[in-house]
């Protein structure tokens, strides 16, 4: 029997109190059943520093057009004058990634790999700014050549050289989360290296798409805004880049477009989150130096990165390489969807019933259910699903156009199979309609658009009623009536007795497993099958019992002729290689599982995440994910997160802890159990389920529960 948490009326923390619907279901597609069968189809922000008195000073105009190896490389690549000069520069801040995991460094000796292989007369210039991390040798902010970075290399840390030869500027207090630093590095690559045949300019830490960039740990993570990136590069006037990527997550995004194109041809960048490692910096350095077209150097990277070729092996992966001179193609095939839709938002419309089933199941990323919240969706996927049952013929054929936009805009687009319909380029969803971002959105009709949606759904105040209810020996079928209803789903589990701080006790019904309930032919009936009490569970140590995992079903989809489903957890998450504190005990979590059809586990990984307050009214935080995906190794402990409903207001729904942590003493191992839950006197208890039904503006119906059977 698999070891299963169940606390009866003990102390249980209430850690978040939550104002939201149950989010695990928001996809129409169907669920496996239980065993598994192919689904048919807080202080201030940092006041800004000032700009640096002492600048740096420019490499010579005239040695830039022929630069040769610095003297201090190795004499394994020999002086030549390549036949295209090339300049790549990196503004590494290095934040937590690089003071709490060494990623700054790792890249940089991988840069130093990759450059030190070159073959002879292959030949590029590097320059990178770094800083931004709480170490030594991180604070502020330095420029270092590529011979200034070898040696640095020498003693296994950098930023710790003396003497004024040891880099081409410093100034230990700056903050690279403030626009005129950024401004300073552009200047220089401009004076510099404005002449250069071609220039790549990569952006390397966190990334939170329109939101925000890079997070200076030395001033409380004071980020680059998109209006701060726009003014450095308006203020300094660099030129126009080659290609400008961003080693960064989330920031293949339209918004994130709008502000690079005028600074760029192209562009590189992921629509989801990055694994730690980030980028395959040799690769990376070999591919620019050896290949004149930047076409072809961006497909040699998105092709590398999705590849499992890196050392630190994690998944997760997309990286799309786009077409800046498409992009106003892009916004001018995506206005008119978005004016006919914002046009059309009336109760019971189609194109309202459409916009609702297409924002709700479009490809997410950033995703984090404790907080109910995605920071982007994919545009090309969010277009197909509205195309699957458009309103009319002239809307069906603008959202061809769109999709056709699309497909031009990416130039080369890659996922490593865990992030299906994930085509290269992402938008914010259609919801976000808040005010702090308006100078973001893409354009006039996809702001007024999302307003809009915005104000439809705030509009709508009604919960879905479920009206009827019919119990089968297959199943059961309930009937809804809403006019913006989002999914149905079943939920199984048990009523425990949840006891507060303020002495207060409130029954709470407990959520074990959920099925998407499937429409049938009839408008608003939602049929799903008995639960036949097989669920996820995890062998994490010989010596003790297995662990149910609380997981919500979140999508299925066919690759290479064979379906699989996503399944997620919230979970606390604590890595062996990372020392926690009384202040940062954990890192909050969400583990993703990919079930094969065969019911088979294919796959894991836990993309940690955090909330950065900005002041001590800032009292909801922004929502940062790491750039970090990892598997669950030896040492490391899990603890999962449950869902409840409390029974005297289900609009009260709550997660709660389960247990303790799992300290696995070995690879995990996934499987399908057959479910029993006991009580604190050995009974075994008896399920009970309920149906859940919940619209496009978060007004719920929580029918139940009932006994099985």
């Amino acid at each position: 029997m698999p070891r299963l948490f169940y606390p009866i009326a003990v102390q249980v923390a209430l850690v978040l109190i939550l104002t939201l619907a149950l989010a695990a279901c928001q996809s129409a597609a169907p669920a496996p059943t239980s065993t598994p069968t192919p689904p048919v189809e807080a202080a201030l922000t940092p006041t800004p520093t000032a700009m640096p008195v002492a600048t740096p000073t420019p490499r010579p105009a005239t040695a830039a057009a022929t630069p040769t190896p610095t003297a201090r490389l190795d004499a394994a690549i020999p002086a030549a004058t390549p036949s295209v000069s090339k300049l790549l520069a990196i503004y590494m801040v290095g934040s937590d990634l690089e003071g709490d995991g060494w990623a700054g460094t790792d890249d940089l000796n991988e840069l130093l790999d990759g450059y030190g292989s070159l073959d002879s007369g292959v030949e590029i210039e590097v320059v990178v700014a770094f800083g931004g991390a709480n170490k030594d040798g991180w604070r502020g902010m330095k420029f270092a050549d590529i011979g200034q970075i070898w040696d640095d290399s020498a003693d296994g840390e950098f930023g710790n050289e003396a003497g004024a030869e040891a880099y081409l500027y410093r100034d230990d207090d700056t903050n690279m989360g403030d626009e005129d630093s950024l401004r300073l590095f552009l200047d220089y690559l401009r004076d510099g290296y404005g002449d250069f045949d071609r220039r790549f300019l990569t952006f390397w830490d966190h990334g939170n798409s329109y939101k925000e960039f890079g997070n200076d740990s030395n001033f409380d993570d004071d980020a680059l805004g998109m209006d701060e990136i726009s003014g450095a590069f308006q203020r300094s006037r660099p030129g126009v880049f080659d290609l400008i990527g961003f080693d960064a997550c989330l920031m293949a995004s339209v918004e994130v477009a709008k502000v690079i194109e005028p600074h760029a041809r192209y562009m590189i960048a992921s629509e989801e989150l990055e694994p730690g490692h980030g980028w395959l910096w040799s690769e990376v350095v070999r591919a620019y130096a050896e290949e004149d077209d930047v076409v072809e150097v961006g497909r040699r990277m998105v092709d590398n990165f999705v590849q499992d070729v890196h050392p630190d092996f994690a998944d997760g992966k997309t990286l799309s390489l786009l077409d800046l001179g498409r992009y106003d193609d892009l916004v001018a095939a995506l206005d008119p969807v978005a004016w006919t839709f914002g046009q059309h938002l009336d109760a019971a419309s189609a194109y309202s019933a459409s916009l609702i089933s297409g924002a709700a199941r479009a490809r997410a990323y950033g995703e984090e259910e404790r907080g109910d919240s995605r920071v982007s969706v994919d545009l090309r996927h969010f277009a197909e699903l509205l195309a699957e049952d458009p309103p009319d013929a002239e809307t069906a054929s603008n959202l061809e156009a769109l999709i056709d936009a699309v497909d031009s805009f990416v130039v080369h687009s890659r996922h490593d199979g865990t992030r299906p319909n994930s085509y290269g380029i992402a938008i914010d969803p259609p919801e976000n309609d808040e005010a702090q971002y308006a100078a973001y959105k893409v354009s006039d009709a996809w702001r007024e658009f999302q307003n809009a949606y915005g104000y439809y759904l705030q509009g709508d105040t009604d919960a879905p009623v479920i009206v009827d209810w019919e119990a089968y020996e297959d199943g059961d079928l309930v009937v809804v009536e809403d006019d913006n209803l989002a999914y149905v789903s079943f939920l199984y589990g048990f009523v425990e007795p949840v006891a507060f701080d303020d002495g207060s006790v409130d029954d709470y019904f407990k959520v074990v497993a959920e099925f998407a309930a499937e429409p049938t032919e009839i408008t608003g009936e939602y049929f799903s099958p008995v639960w036949d009490q097989w669920w996820l569970t995890v062998e994490y140590d010989q010596d003790e019992e297995t662990a149910w995992i609380p997981a919500v079903y979140e999508d299925s989809y066919e690759e290479e002729g064979q379906w699989y489903s996503v399944y997620t957890a919230e979970v606390d998450y604590r890595r062996a290689d990372k020392d926690y504190t009384e202040d940062d005990p954990y890192d909050l979590g969400v583990l993703t599982l990919i079930v094969d059809e065969f019911g088979e586990v294919v796959y894991h990984d836990i993309q940690t995440y955090q909330y950065v307050y900005y002041g001590p009214d800032d009292l909801e935080g922004t929502l940062q994910f790491d750039k970090a995906t990892y598997r669950i190794g030896l040492g490391g402990q899990l603890r999962f997160w449950q869902f409840g409903f409390n029974l005297a207001d289900a609009a009260y729904d709550d997660w709660f802890e389960v247990g303790d942590f799992l300290t696995f003493t070995q690879e995990p191992v996934f499987a399908w159990e057959f479910l029993e839950f006991v009580d604190a006197d050995g009974y075994l208890v008896e399920y009970e389920y309920a149906a859940w039904a919940e619209d496009a503006s978060g007004n719920a119906a929580f029918h139940g529960p009932f006994p099985v059977g």
